[in-house]
């Protein structure tokens, strides 16, 4: 059974790490307006991903998913490290070894920055007008009838 705990924190911290790229390297979608539907799945996206991140860490002082990750690995027995994921995370890809507060930090800084661009971007939008549509010809039985010429 340990190594089924295992392969499931194994499984969150992947997954966790891989909605932080997604958020992270999608911001330009924010400000795009091309691909509307990725843009939009885009800003659902995201603002459920920050939504989370926030309210768990209200309520649990920490991302949701670094708790459920440390009690698989506890429930393991194994993996000993008691820090937030955002510090492993930096420390596998960048090679640094952050302190918990400056992790926090950055992370909460990442999140206003989102913020910000977001609010700009949706701002944008809305002083462009909307693409107008060009009228198409009408034939048919819909098409209005005129006194035939002669």
């Amino acid at each position: 059974m340990p190594t089924f705990f295992r392969f499931l924190a194994s499984l969150v911290e992947l997954s966790h790490g891989l909605l932080m790229l997604a958020w992270g390297l999608g911001l330009p979608l924010l400000l795009w307006r091309g691909l509307p539907r990725l843009r939009y799945a885009y800003i659902w996206f995201s603002l459920g991903f920050v939504v989370t991140s926030i309210s768990s860490r209200w309520l649990l002082g920490e991302c949701v998913l670094t708790t459920w990750a440390r009690w698989l690995w506890e429930a393991s027995g194994g993996h000993g490290e008691s820090v937030p994921f955002i510090v492993t995370f930096t420390n596998r890809v960048a090679g640094v070894r952050p302190s918990t507060d400056t992790a926090v930090l950055v992370w909460e800084v990442a999140i206003v920055v989102y913020c910000l661009v977001g609010l700009w971007g949706w701002r944008s939008n809305l002083r462009e007008p909307p693409p107008r549509a060009t009228a198409l010809p009408q034939t048919g039985r819909n098409a209005p009838h005129s006194a035939p010429e002669c």
